[in-house]
């Protein structure tokens, strides 16, 4: 059985090497870089900015009930990097689309928010390697959505050595 972190974002060089900061700053570089009128990319980012709010949306829960400062910083900095990429796409979203104010539930348990966060990080994954694989290889769309997908992943893996972390006590 595959795991997301198993996936490849798309083709070799879309998503490399690239640290998370590298994979941040080439995602503006791509947003910049396209028309505002370009109906197709903005359609795209608006898939990947309402994908990216869900996300968003259960690490701000799994943030607040998080039981060790270790594991605050950690959703924290995640947060951090879910937000930047939200606020990348929201440059050029048209005005009527929103991606501010991302609600957080309500999680008592830090494992079973921790859960949560991995469960719709997998699924987001594997929803962004369906539309990777449906855009034009080269294009700024697929290298868009390959950086978001990439940066997931990292979630992700962060999320399980989170779990393993726990599981270990």
């Amino acid at each position: 059985m595959s795991t997301p972190s198993d996936h490849n974002a798309g083709s070799p060089g879309e998503s490399g090497g690239l640290s998370k900061r590298e994979a941040l700053e080439r995602m503006v570089a791509i947003v910049e870089s396209v028309e505002p009128t370009n109906a197709r990319f903005i359609s795209v980012a608006t898939v990947l900015g309402a994908i990216l709010r869900r996300v968003l949306s259960v690490q701000k829960t799994a943030a607040t009930a998080a039981i060790s400062l270790g594991q605050q910083t950690i959703m924290d900095q995640m947060r951090s990097e879910m937000s930047e990429m939200i606020e990348t796409l929201g440059k050029v979203l048209p005005e009527q689309v929103s991606l501010e104010k991302v609600p957080s539930g309500e999680e008592p348990s830090w494992w079973f928010a921790l859960s949560e966060v991995t469960q719709e990080l997998e699924a987001s994954i594997e929803q962004l390697s369906v539309l990777v694989r449906q855009q034009e290889k080269g294009s700024a769309i697929r290298d868009l959505t390959a950086q978001v997908q990439r940066l997931l992943r990292e979630h992700y893996n962060t999320c399980l050595e989170q779990a393993r972390n726990w599981m270990d006590g």
